[in-house]
């Protein structure tokens, strides 16, 4: 008998432990809609909506391994995929899916929505080849808070469709408001063509303080959203790519690496700085940061290095130790907490030791050598007028003809050109050309000889974007084209691509699309919010698509 005992206690404790262990293994199922053509989504546990939780390592991390473990656990075929809502809470209305195939396959997909127009794309597997039998997706494009019609296609090395699966998703409403669902457009031009890409709206009047949460949005050509992405506050400033990565800001103080799945891979902090208006790789992929210091008297004057494998921060520009004479003859306006004396808002990297940065403050683009040992500036494309008084106006370049300089410029950008001679390139530019300087009262811009058609407030006026030739051989600087735009005293943006201009007016609200030689293909025009602080068009090829 008390053998028997012993026997019946161990069997119920492995029972026990079985039903533990299938409890923890158990996988809770979401439909996907709620008409006939639903499918079951995996719903993870233990998830967030708090964005400063899900923007950490330790978050990540957890959802990460729920999802490699659901992928262990079960086979997962194209016909019976494993399907997750938003699994790691960084892209609104995306889904997630996995699933392997026996024959090396490429899989596309298009989402249909009625009263919408279709997207369709072809889905990255990062191989050279183009086709895998592992296939790991994110599917974004779904209209928020509708259901749409999410259909998949493999297709062979031969170009043959050798299967597909259709299903409904009733997708999530935005988080930021459905005001965002779309911006209205305008066809200026139908005959020509636009360039390929989602405009990816960066930031809105969310202050660097502010801990108001912020989004990236992503817009088709038609002006329909296809992808929104939290942020914790402030707003991202470009979109680096590198590796199936993407990498981006989320706050004053922190920049995320993010997987083409969603997963937030690694998170830098600034430390003792804060970012502002940009950042970019250099050549060894280091992240450089236009930054402030944290308690200090001065702000947007310095450049640091985060190194892209440890984290660790340098600083490497101090422009106060670059302009000693001229930041002697700034002050602090009224009601300011430091003094803005140079307002740096764009980089550009040249070569592998120099930097084109762009000051607001000061209407003017300078180049820097040597950065990371001795920083000098090499030249400077100002008013010789504005820094006479300083005695920095040996560094300017002349101008080959009289034209009416930038003023307040942002988002200036160089470009190689290999047509042209060694020690020439061009640099492109949002001329909000709006002369002001308020560390600089005493400044007379409307006397300025420099400037024939500056305004001098933000009530009305016209922008332009701008690209100069620079020839450092002769140091000369000419303007080779300009292009009138909406007025927008601060912010906004300019990008080169594909042949066309993308131009966004900040404050105006709006961007368009032209030609080189000026002519407008479209606008597009939002709402909400104080201004769009930049868009950029990236078509993602190499981390959602190929």
């Amino acid at each position: 008998m008390h053998k028997f005992k012993k026997i019946f206690l161990l069997l119920l404790t492995i029972s026990i432990a079985s039903l533990y262990l299938l409890f923890l293994n158990s996988t809770t199922i979401e439909a996907s809609s709620n008409d006939n053509n639903s499918i079951n989504y995996v719903k993870l546990k233990n998830t967030s909506t708090n964005l400063s939780t899900i923007y950490t390592e330790k978050y990540q991390t957890r959802i990460h391994n729920q999802i490699n473990k659901q992928k262990r656990l079960n086979n997962y075929t194209f016909q019976n995929p494993l399907l997750i809502r938003n699994p790691y809470g960084t892209n609104t209305t995306s889904v997630y899916m996995y699933f392997k195939t026996n024959e090396e396959l490429q899989a596309s997909y298009t989402i249909h929505c009625d009263n919408y127009e279709d997207f369709s794309q072809t889905l990255n597997c990062n191989t050279l080849s183009g086709y895998t039998t592992e296939h790991e997706y994110l599917l974004i494009g779904a209209i928020p808070n509708q259901t749409n019609i999410i259909t998949v296609t493999l297709t062979n090395k031969e170009g043959k469709i050798v299967d597909t699966l259709s299903w409904s998703y009733n997708a999530p409403a935005l988080q930021g408001g459905n005001q965002y669902l779309t911006v209205s457009t305008s066809d200026e031009n139908s005959t020509s063509s636009l360039s390929n890409g989602l405009y990816t709206v960066l930031g809105n009047d969310v202050t660097e303080d502010s801990e108001e949460q912020a989004y990236m949005r992503l817009y088709d050509n038609n002006g329909i959203i296809r992808s929104e992405i939290p942020i914790v506050s402030y707003r991202s400033h470009r979109i680096l790519f590198e590796n199936n990565t993407m990498y981006f800001s989320i706050s004053s103080t922190k920049i995320v690496a993010m997987n083409q799945t969603g997963y937030v891979s690694k998170i830098y902090d600034t430390g003792n700085y804060k970012l502002h208006h940009d950042y970019i790789f250099d050549s060894n992929n280091n992240i450089l940061v236009l930054a402030s210091k944290k308690n200090a008297k001065t702000s947007e004057d310095k450049i640091i290095m985060i190194e892209k494998d440890s984290g660790n921060i340098t600083e490497l520009v101090d422009l106060i130790d670059l302009l000693p004479d001229y930041y002697s003859t700034t002050s602090m306006p009224d009601g300011e907490d430091d003094l803005d004396w140079m307002h740096i808002n764009s980089l550009a990297l040249v070569d592998k030791t120099s930097l084109i940065i762009s000051s607001r403050e000061t209407s003017t683009i300078i180049k820097l050598d040597n950065i990371y040992s001795n920083p000098t500036i090499d030249y400077m494309i100002g008013s010789d007028n504005f820094w006479q008084e300083s005695g920095y106006d040996s560094l300017l370049l002349n101008k080959t003809s009289d034209f009416s300089m930038q003023a307040g410029q942002h988002c200036v950008t160089y470009v190689e050109d290999n047509s042209l001679p060694q020690g020439q390139y061009y640099l492109y530019l949002y001329n909000n050309n709006l002369a002001v300087s308020t560390t600089r009262p005493d400044y007379d811009w409307k006397s300025d000889s420099n400037y024939s058609n500056a305004y001098y407030n933000l009530k009305k006026g016209t922008s332009y974007y701008y690209k100069y030739l620079v020839n450092e051989n002769d140091r000369t600087v000419e303007l080779v084209s300009s292009i009138p735009v909406a007025y927008s005293g601060y912010v906004s943006s300019v990008q080169e691509l594909d042949g066309n201009v993308i131009i966004d007016s900040g404050i105006a609200m709006s961007w368009g699309e032209y030609s080189q030689d000026g002519t407008l293909l479209k606008t597009f025009k939002t709402t909400g919010g104080k201004f769009v602080y930049r868009v950029f068009k990236y078509d993602y090829l190499g981390y959602w698509f190929q």
